[in-house]
């Protein structure tokens, strides 16, 4: 089998710690305690020429003085030694490097230091993890790169690989919950020879691997981004991802902390959509979904059921869960009844159920509602949502309650907790070891659970359906035509939209809906499908929703549904009408059609369009050629 661009890297058989340290609490210190103190099995060689020995092991004055080629050089110095020990690193044959500093060197304005171990590393074809980043935490194998002594976290057993361009949420996120475990953490930084991507392909490969997740910047490596993706889809290995610095001042500040292009924020959610990457907003969110899609207990069919202590909070819970779109489960006369023995008779047997009438047996009545709750064939996992605040009243018997229900059933069983101060810290721990599901925070938590939701029903063809496959012959007059035509006036116009299938017409007015179609080439991942709203709706809504060529049928309804005047496209029921069908027919058809032109093209610009006689029509059409074309 053919070993991985990054195996040296993360999985080196043999390290040179440069910079190591026999001084207690400095980083020198932590790099070397944390390998001995993990078991690791390979050879590990301090280098720093001020000590013979470091925590008893012979230290070298340089890499040139190894007596071997390592697989990984850590470069644990100032950016002011960095480029020499990169140059000492190639040349003394290290097969891949670490690098912790910010590679700025005082008084540099244009970042020289980075584009040059970017060249060299890049040159030499060495793999580097970082800079400006805090290395990785290779769990599954017990090998910690890091700045100190990690070795009291290096758990095996995980299965959630977490890859991130902040060196704080390296820690966050990948470190600091103990709901989840990961086999491989991976903090980026600059990707001065390793990108996120690379780092991607890596997890999958590994057998352990059952979740992905990203905090991302950028993808300096767009085309191998998207290679991965499709490969965690075709291995049905679910990605989580938050993209930071889609404002503009989030722009700015990603190039000052990693020098990062964060890009088009339309290019990136269209690859999310295109994947089935489940984009979360905030660090708690992620969390939780880690949680959820990492634990051995995965929502059966169905929607949510729920118990709990509160009126209030119910009506809390069904309006969030309302608008975030999570469903609760319909459940049974026989589920009804079998919570009616136990429920106050002032209740309702219903989901959600507000179960608290008083405190005589509670803690039976709770468990039994809970079983009930299970035990419906529309319940995909049972939620009791509350607080905690550990005590040896209530909030312990709603504990031993779902635990107790574990034994009864194989669906999930979780706590939402919705003031997470109040029982994550207290509780969270305990439940979790006893296999239940702790969710923080009531938003944030219903989001997890609905992306969960949409995981589980994702199904086998995620992109629904094929393409709409474009017409070689229609293809071919286009591209003649475009190589003949300098200039598309309105005779110009007309004939390529004959091409396109599409008759021209004048103007329907005001009073209807009409869109606007457009191929535009993203500086990133290349062409890209705009759809939007046009004529005076489009005045009133100025919205756009974007994905990648080559669209299906069920795609292409997909990115029309996101608009808001799809509402004006459905009849009274709420089924799409006449006039959807033909706005998809036709999206589906100018993405295909497209697609094969993107390569003489930058821009084409279809419409505004709209359906009459239930056959889009078209006022116009645009067209930029590429420069070089």
């Amino acid at each position: 089998m053919t070993e991985h661009r990054l195996t040296p890297l993360l999985r080196p058989r043999s390290i040179a710690v440069v910079g190591a340290s026999q001084r207690e609490g400095s980083a020198g210190h932590g790099m070397v305690a944390g390998l001995i103190n993990s078991g690791y099995g390979g050879k590990i060689y301090p280098v720093n020429p001020r000590y013979e020995e470091i925590q008893g092991l012979t230290c070298y004055g340089s890499l040139h003085d190894l007596p071997e080629a390592v697989d990984l050089a850590v470069l644990g110095v100032n950016s002011t030694f960095l480029e020499q020990q990169l140059d000492d690193a190639v040349a003394t044959g290290a097969r891949s490097a670490t690098i912790f500093d910010t590679c700025y060197l005082d008084g540099e304005s244009d970042r020289g230091l980075l584009s040059r171990l970017k060249a060299k590393s890049r040159e030499a074809d060495l793999p580097v993890c970082g800079g400006n980043g805090m290395g990785y935490l290779n769990m599954a194998d017990r090998i910690p790169v890091t700045i100190y002594d990690a070795s009291d976290k290096m758990q095996t057993g995980g299965n959630v690989t977490f890859i991130t361009h902040s060196g704080t949420v390296f820690s966050e996120i990948g470190l600091n919950d103990f709901r989840y475990s990961c086999n491989l953490i991976v903090s980026s930084g600059q990707e001065i020879n390793g990108t996120v991507a690379d780092y991607m392909d890596y997890a999958l490969d590994m057998p352990s691997t059952r979740v992905i997740a990203l905090f991302m910047e950028e993808a300096r490596d767009p085309d191998g981004f998207v290679a991965a993706l499709a490969k965690a889809q075709e291995r049905d290995i679910p990605m989580v991802a938050m993209k930071v610095g889609n404002s503009e001042m989030g722009e700015r500040f990603a190039k000052v902390h990693s020098d990062a292009d964060t890009g088009n924020e339309h290019a990136y959610q269209a690859v999310f959509d295109q994947f089935g990457v489940m984009r979360v907003g905030s660090l708690d969110e992620m969390a939780n979904l880690l949680t959820l899609l990492s634990h051995d207990r995965q929502p059966a069919k169905g929607g949510l059921g729920v118990v709990l202590d509160s009126g209030g909070e119910r009506e809390m819970l069904v309006d969030l869960a309302n608008e975030i779109g999570v469903p609760f489960a319909n459940i049974n006369s026989q589920t009804a009844a079998g919570i009616r023995p136990h429920l106050h008779h002032a209740l309702e047997p219903v989901n959600p159920l507000d179960a608290w009438g008083t405190a005589a047996n509670y803690e039976d009545s709770f468990e039994g509602y809970f079983g009930a709750v299970a035990g419906d064939p529309d319940v995909a996992m049972v939620t009791f949502c509350g607080d905690f605040q550990w005590n040896p009243t209530t909030e312990h018997g709603y504990a031993k309650a779902l635990v107790a229900t574990l034994a009864r059933t194989d669906k999930p069983i979780a706590a939402l907790i919705n003031t997470p101060m109040s029982g994550i810290m207290t509780a969270g721990k305990a439940l979790t070891d006893d296999g239940v599901l702790a969710l923080c925070g009531t938003r944030e938590g219903l989001f997890a659970i609905r992306h969960a939701l949409a995981w589980r029903d994702r199904g086998k063809d995620r992109n629904g359906g094929a393409p709409v496959v474009a017409d070689p012959g229609i293809v071919a007059r286009l591209r003649s035509l475009l190589d003949t035509t300098t200039t598309f006036d309105a005779e110009a116009s007309k004939a390529l939209l004959g091409e396109f299938g599409i008759e021209t017409a004048t103007d329907a007015g005001s009073h209807v809906v009409k869109l606007a179609l457009s191929l535009i080439t993203d500086p990133q991942f290349g062409p890209l499908i705009e759809v939007r709203t046009a004529g005076n709706y489009g005045k009133l809504l100025d919205e756009t929703a974007h994905g990648l060529p080559d669209m299906s049928l069920e795609q292409a309804e997909k990115l029309i549904d996101r608009l808001m005047i799809n509402r004006m496209l459905r009849n009274s029921d709420g089924w799409p009408n006449a006039e959807h069908a033909a706005f998809c027919e036709l999206l589906a058809r100018f993405s295909g059609i497209a697609a094969q032109l993107s390569d003489l093209v930058s821009t084409i610009d279809l419409g505004p369009v709209h359906v009459t006689d239930n056959r889009a029509v078209a006022s116009g059409v645009r067209v930029r050629r590429l420069k070089d074309a």
